[in-house]
């Protein structure tokens, strides 16, 4: 029987027979000669494990020549050259964990040390029955490394050198289902690389509605055919690309723990793709119209609307095209979440395996997943094999949200005709949905994005639209408007987001209420946090909009009133350690913004003497868009108010009463000077956050921060005590 022979520079030549089910014999094509480069084992040969003389140590490993493994000969390939390791171990009050990616994962039991054995392979295509599957999911030519961790006990006194014999004669690779069962007791089998990951199967996607109303409105308005939206559900493929360690570990005879974990140090990357029926139009296997079958209350006169309608070809692709677009990226945020909110040393899919009942089916699972395909794995119940951690599961069992932003729907009344007679757009950077008229399309559309939104312009559109409809909100009961929520959204996508970025971005939850000041800081020593996607909504219905003009007893607000709200917004978004913190000081300081109302903006440069420009000329921005909404905001509630007061002297007008109608009109005038007029800071956070304070935080809120190396979320249901 051939054997692999260990050497040293001291001369040492330590023989060792692999196992019969080792792969070493099952998958290499040669057997090598391996030489260590440090001579510790030699000087330690005549230990044994307990002793306290021999401490923890880590030893290169060359390899005299190149070797071709597994399935097939091709899998991986070892160059010759330092390729290898050997390593002990030990249990002390400093090393009690694994190192790398098992860090945290798995521990050194007391009256225990590990001896670990392994190599540094190139992945290669894997041949014959395996043909064309990459394996483990690691791509061609991409490093892997493969340690085997077998442990042993002290008390039996096991010698040094025995030790290391067992380790390597033993040394296992998890290709396939077979494997697991060949794995020692004791043993922990990693391999570690950069690779993806596939899954597919069924999501369930919750599609809400947020109706927004323009400027000029028709009298009386259109009947509204729109729900609060619903669940459906959906096909997909998704991809995980990163780092990332598969761990076989045996955890009773038997038994074998599978499990992969993602190098928390580095970034990921999600791409996922929603699977739809083949249609040249609208019917029940386009995935539009499945989203019109949860959000209209009248999903089959819309449908045979937008049939009726005939719209070309090329319209009714880039409307399916929108749509397929807008809920990938909303799946690629929901698992990009939850991967990258999950704790540190946890897996992304952690498996237990009874290897004795295991089914035909249940070892084809696992070959697939060991090859990087882990969909067989979440499709059902499979014989002896139990899910114990999934981020794909909770993903997909869980509501990924997709808003459908209806810009326009109170001038139309019917999704159909919004739809047909306008445009239907993905917003890239949360994957809202975006259903709108030609002219507000025409002012959104990307150029740079296929059927997608510019999210900068999308975003200060929405914000006016939002204003708006908070406005018709306050008069539902007395005009019969819909009584559906709207929503005021903040959305922002960040390349190459700074520690500093990202402290605005945290800034936005803590000015909100929702996160606390600690969850407010960034992680200290990140350069870098990648690409992070922002999104921080309000949700507000019919009492929470009313909060937004009138007092608790009915009576409108005065300017001088959101002034201060709006200074306050600066307060919560603007630290004093900030760039940028002379901002705060109209905020702090009543005289000096006295001085500024009286003086105006062309005499802001004497207040703020040896503030540099692009300070100075924040500090305008926030004075402008502070003042312009305090007068919006205060003409409004006036106008409301007296619609309100209208109705307490005739409760039993008709809707069509002159006198209502003239009240009605000068409020529409007003919110379309509003709109015209609209400053662009109201579409930065600053809007969110005064609109917020201007309903003493009544109203539902949430914010979503996700990047490769930092998740943060929160929500905060609607106050019922500030709200009364």
């Amino acid at each position: 029987m051939a054997t692999i022979q260990l050497t040293d520079a001291l001369g040492l030549v330590l023989n060792i027979d692999p196992a019969p089910f080792s792969s070493l014999w099952k998958y290499f094509q040669q057997l090598p000669v391996l030489h260590l480069t440090s001579t510790v084992l030699t000087k330690a040969a005549g230990f044994t494990l307990d002793q306290p003389a021999l401490t923890a140590f880590v030893s290169g490993l060359s390899f005299d020549k190149d070797i071709s493994a597994g399935p097939g000969g091709t899998a991986i390939s070892i160059s010759s050259g330092a390729h290898g390791s050997l390593e002990l171990i030990q249990h002390t009050p400093a090393v009690v964990n694994l190192p790398g990616i098992l860090a945290g994962k798995l521990t050194i039991a007391p009256d225990t040390c590990f001896v670990a054995f392994g190599i540094d392979a190139s992945a290669g295509i894997a041949v014959g029955s395996d043909s064309g599957a990459l394996q483990f999911g690691i791509g061609p030519g991409e490093t892997i490394e493969i340690r085997n961790y077998q442990s042993f006990p002290l008390h039996q006194k096991i010698p040094l050198l025995d030790a290391v014999r067992e380790t390597i004669s033993r040394f296992t690779v998890p290709f396939c289902c077979d494997d697991l069962s060949s794995l020692p007791e004791g043993c922990v089998a990693t391999v570690t690389g950069s690779g993806s990951l596939k899954l597919s199967g069924t999501a369930n996607l919750l599609a809400v509605t947020n109706p927004l109303a323009s400027a000029s409105l028709p009298a009386p308005l259109p009947t509204l055919s729109v729900t609060a939206g619903g669940t459906m559900q959906i096909g997909a493929t998704v991809e995980v690309r990163c780092k990332y360690q598969i761990c076989a570990r045996s955890i009773a005879p038997g038994r074998v723990e599978l499990g992969w974990y993602r190098d928390n140090g580095t970034e990921f990357d999600i791409n996922a793709t929603v699977s739809e029926g083949v249609s040249a139009g609208f019917g029940s296997t386009d995935l539009f119209s499945s989203i019109i079958g949860v959000v209209s209350s009248s999903a089959a006169a819309d449908l045979g609307q937008l049939q009726k309608a005939n719209l070309p070809p090329n319209e009714i692709a880039s409307i399916q095209s929108a749509v397929k677009s807008a809920v990938n990226r909303k799946l690629e945020i929901a698992l990009s979440s939850q991967i990258g909110a999950a704790e540190s040393g946890s897996a992304m899919f952690l498996f237990e395996i009874d290897l004795a009942v295991l089914a035909p089916s249940s070892r084809q699972a696992v070959d697939q997943a060991l090859r990087g395909d882990l969909s067989a794995l979440h499709a059902g119940a499979l014989p002896g094999i139990a899910l114990s951690q999934s981020v794909w599961e909770k993903t997909r069992s869980g509501h990924i949200q997709l808003t459908v932003n209806l810009l326009g729907i109170l001038n139309f009344g019917a999704i159909s005709t919004l739809a047909s007679s306008g445009a239907v757009l993905a917003e890239p950077a949360t994957g809202a949905l975006v259903v709108t008229d030609k002219a507000t399309a025409n002012r959104v559309r990307s150029t740079a994005v296929n059927f997608g939104a510019d999210t900068e312009k999308l975003r200060h559109v929405m914000a006016e639209s939002f204003l708006i409809t908070a406005v018709y909100q306050g008069l539902q009961r007395q005009v019969g408007a819909p009584t559906l929520t709207c929503y005021h959204d903040f959305f922002q996508l960040q390349q190459n987001t700074t520690p500093a970025r990202m402290a605005q971005e945290l800034h936005i939850g803590s000015a909100l209420g929702l996160f606390a000041p600690a969850d407010a800081v960034p992680p200290a020593g990140i350069a870098d946090f990648g690409c992070t996607m922002v999104r921080a909504a309000v949700t507000y219905d019919a009492p929470s909009a009313e909060a937004l003009f009138l007092a608790p007893g009915g009576q409108p607000r005065a300017a001088n009133v959101y002034e201060n709200l709006g200074r306050s917004a600066i307060l919560l978004l603007v630290s004093d350690h900030d760039a940028d913190a002379v901002r705060r000081r109209p905020a702090l300081d009543d005289g000096l913004w006295t001085q500024m109302k009286s003086l105006g903006q062309a005499g802001f440069a004497g207040l703020f003497a040896g503030v540099a420009a692009p300070l100075l000329g924040a500090i305008t921005a926030d004075y402008t868009a502070i003042v312009w909404w305090a007068e919006a905001m205060a003409g409004a509630g006036k106008m409301l108010a007296a619609v309100h007061d209208w109705f307490g002297l005739h409760p039993h007008a008709p809707l069509d009463d002159p006198e209502l109608q003239k009240l009605r009109q000068d409020l529409a005038a007003h919110l379309k000077d509003v709109a015209a007029t609209a400053h662009e800071e109201f579409g930065e956070p600053w809007g969110l956050v005064s609109m917020d304070q201007a309903s003493s935080r009544s109203a539902k809120a949430e914010i979503l921060v996700i990047g490769p190396k930092l998740v943060r979320s929160c929500q905060r249901s609607i106050v019922a005590a500030a709200r009364s």
